[in-house]
């Protein structure tokens, strides 16, 4: 027992959750703990296994003895009862703090235990905590989103929760989620660098804010501004000069400074060392967090000038003290009265600062010559409030660029090979009238497989063993590609997990180098899903070069989450049409369950016949026992700018079907040996001539050379 009478354990919890900073940036939290407080008393009874498990573990750390404490927690959500959610999230934290990689399963289960199936009060809590700590990734929409619906006690809440990591999980098809290990990681590494103050839910500075969404900047600038310049004041004498003589000396030589001005300029240099403070920087930069701009991302830390902490800031202008902006406020009658010539403290600070800085970064020497040139353009007489627009320009510029990059970026998932993937479904009726759709799942591993090849092989011997192609899973028995396809229910549970291990082809040209597989099942929802890709090399004789918490075999990947489309209509007495399947013949590279080359990417070569597979169901019995229908299709050209030339009619035609069945499945060769290169519309009309029904679908096509 300590000197307050609480157990070493719980002395343990208050000093990682840190409840009072915690409350004291968190009002609402107050209003709702003093509450829930008074109604917890009569559910401790019912809690009170899941409390002697949580704090056994903690008193296991303690001591430790990290390994017996997680197997403590392991055992309790195994174990008949209520889930005590600060198990699952001390559980997770203190795998990614002993960097234990091989809990990394476990850890992954226990939080999404955590997070869907707490009860009672203290997971009530717990949430809420979690929500905070993930605030700095899912920005203030998601945020307030979320915090509603606990307030609420809305189950959306948990399943929201869930279904974000999921979409995030790099790896779906495995068990550990890499990027919300890698989420705590950061959060640990946070707690013992960023220490200058305990402003933020982890405990930290806010630099913790920065680096919990993005990782270790690429580059960093620590220093202290200080008023050493070497060209301020001289140009500062240069400005005043000008406000008295209204001309710069006739001959470019500099013109004897009067002794008023001088003393001016004396007292301004008084008045600059009064507002300036010494202000401690650190200037982090991300290159590559908006490529498709190209520009830096500069995110600026220093001390505050109203707190005296060390923070975020919104510019190098931040660390000016606001009075320094207003000059007049603070005047007597003996101090310059700056508005006079239009210079204020800020100002001058403004320059003096940016000019130390201009060396870190091309953004703050264009921002140093944007105020210079300001200056010199407007005059003496215009300065007035120049100081304050450029504190809001400059402001807004930095803004404008963080705003522009995504909320959160893994640095793990940039470490690994990038394989190209894409999925195309088609939707269909099957023989029961069921909706089904075939899922395509299309990857490109070549230049995933060739980097780690190089780095295992010699060069020459890649050479002789490919020359124009070959089958890199017979060649190298130990490289494995695979493609997994998932579907989730409404509280992203996996309902369906589909796998799938295509030949490893690797050719030497990049021209048709797509690995195909295809996935076909029953729809019954519109429901989320994922597709997955990973490369793996188990050559035990070959090491990874990457350090993160993929699996060391690991050689390349991607992911893909997305909604599938709604399912057909099966409605017996409702006409129906399957989704177009465009395609062309090609030797030895039919596409199953079709008879030619499926054109997933919708691109048909310049002079090849176009096969159209299309299904129509549902069709109305005549007197006579047979079905008709009427199919039209039109080629439409599409012009650069995206219109659809309608008044094109060269490529239409009309066809009439008598048919023994409801159901009709065909291939249909459309001859486009007049089609020039450039992108079409195909558009095919369906009419039950028994019932008069409609239907009609639309693919775009490509024609290249």
């Amino acid at each position: 027992m300590n000197t307050y009478g609480l157990s070493e354990s719980v002395v343990f919890s208050l000093k990682y959750f840190n409840f009072d900073r915690f409350m004291l940036h968190n009002q609402n939290f107050i209003k709702f703990t003093l509450g829930i407080l008074i109604l917890g008393f009569a559910s401790i009874a019912a809690e009170a296994q899941p409390q002697q498990a949580y704090e056994r573990g903690l008193e296991e750390l303690y001591r430790g003895n990290t390994t017996r404490a997680l197997n403590t927690w392991y055992e309790a959500y195994q174990e008949p009862g209520g889930i005590d959610s600060r198990i699952g999230f001390e559980y997770i934290r203190a795998v990614t703090e002993n960097n234990l990689r091989g809990y990394y399963n476990q850890a992954t289960e226990m939080y999404y235990q955590a997070i869907m199936m707490g009860t009672g009060i203290n997971s009530r809590v717990a949430l809420r905590q979690e929500i905070e700590r993930i605030q700095p990734i899912i920005g203030e929409g998601i945020y307030r989103q979320w915090t509603t619906w606990w307030d609420e006690q809305n189950s959306d809440l948990q399943t929201d929760m869930r279904g974000y990591w999921i979409q995030v999980d790099p790896t779906p098809s495995d068990v550990a989620n890499e990027r919300l290990m890698e989420h705590w990681t950061r959060i640990a590494t946070a707690r013992n660098r960023f220490t200058k103050n305990g402003s933020t839910v982890y405990g930290t500075d806010e630099r913790a804010l920065i680096y919990i969404r993005y990782g270790e900047p690429d580059r960093s600038q620590t220093g202290i501004l200080t008023l050493q310049s070497f060209s301020i004041m001289p140009w500062l004498e240069n400005q005043l000069l000008r406000s008295v003589s209204g001309e710069d000396s006739p001959n470019g030589d500099m013109m004897p400074m009067p002794t008023r001005e001088l003393d001016d300029l004396n007292r301004i240099e008084d008045v600059i060392y009064e507002f300036h403070q010494y202000p401690e920087y650190e200037i982090w930069f991300y290159d590559r967090l908006t490529p498709e701009r190209g520009e830096n991302v500069p995110i600026i830390f220093g001390t505050d000038t109203q707190t005296g902490e060390f923070a975020l800031q919104k510019s190098v202008s931040s660390f000016i003290p606001e009075r320094a902006f207003y000059p007049e406020r603070q005047r007597d009658d003996q101090q310059l009265e700056f508005t006079r010539a239009g210079i204020t403290p800020a100002l001058i600070l403004q320059l003096i600062y940016y000019e130390q800085l201009v060396q870190v970064d091309s953004f703050f020497e264009n921002r140093l010559q944007a105020l210079q040139d300001q200056v010199l353009e407007q005059g003496m007489d215009a300065l007035q409030g120049m100081d304050l627009t450029f504190k809001a320009e400059t402001s807004s510029l930095l803004a404008q660029q963080l705003a522009r990059a995504p909320r959160q970026k893994s640095t793990y998932r940039s470490q690994i090979p990038e394989i190209p993937l894409g999925v195309h479904q088609y939707r269909f009726l099957n023989e029961q009238n069921e909706p089904e759709i075939i899922t395509y799942v299309e990857s490109e591993p070549r230049e995933a497989f060739l980097i780690d090849y190089y780095r295992n092989r010699n060069r020459s011997e890649l050479e002789t063993d490919f020359g124009n192609g070959a089958n890199a899973s017979e060649l190298f028995s130990f490289y494995e590609l695979e493609h997994t396809l998932q579907v989730y229910d409404e509280k992203w549970n996996v309902v369906r997990s589909l796998s799938d291990m295509p030949e490893l082809i690797i050719r030497r040209s990049s021209a048709d180098e797509s690995i195909l597989s295809m996935f076909r099942f029953n729809q019954e929802n519109k429901d989320n899903q994922s597709v997955s890709v990973k490369l793996m090399n188990y050559d035990p004789d070959t090491e990874t070069v990457y350090d993160t918490p993929f699996p060391e075999s690991l050689r390349g990947l991607n992911s893909l989450q997305f909604r599938q489309p709604e399912p057909l209509v099966s409605h017996s007495d409702s006409l129906e049409v399957a989704d177009l399947v465009l395609g062309y013949e090609r030797e030895g590279w039919e596409t199953e369950p079709f008879s030619f080359h499926v054109a997933n990417n919708q691109t048909i070569p310049f002079r090849e016949t176009l096969y159209l597979h299309y299904e129509v169901y549902n069709l109305a019995w005549q007197p006579n026992g047979f079905t008709r229908f009427e199919l039209t299709y039109r080629i439409l050209p599409v012009e650069e700018n995206g219109k659809i030339r309608t008044d094109e009619t060269e490529f239409i035609l009309t066809l009439n079907f008598t048919n023994e069945y409801q159901r009709v499945v065909e291939d249909l060769e459309i001859e486009t040996t007049n089609l020039t290169p450039g992108l079409y519309d195909l558009r095919v009309f369906v009419v039950d001539t028994v019932t008069g029904q409609e239907k009609e679908r639309t693919i775009r096509f490509e024609v290249v050379e």
